[in-house]
């Protein structure tokens, strides 16, 4: 969904949902440290840590593009 589609109060839920998931998934990631200690499989493993990052990565782009709408909405 493009984000000039969206409500201000629209983007600060987005904000809050994605600022949520993303607490989630840093604390989450004590316990996929511990399953990518378990793999052997080199291939294996550089997927799974390819998956993290890019989830991560989806909810850095979303959030700097809910930001940038904000502030092109109202300049300081």
């Amino acid at each position: 969904m493009q984000c000039a589609n969206l409500t201000d109060d629209e983007l600060f839920l987005a904000i809050a949902a994605n600022t949520d998931a993303m607490s989630d998934l840093l604390q989450q990631q004590s316990d996929f440290d511990d399953e990518i200690s378990t793999i052997t499989d080199p291939d294996q493993r550089s997927e799974l840590m390819s998956s993290y990052i890019g989830t991560v990565n989806r909810f850095e782009t979303d959030y700097r593009a809910y930001m940038a709408e904000l502030r092109r909405r109202h300049p300081a």
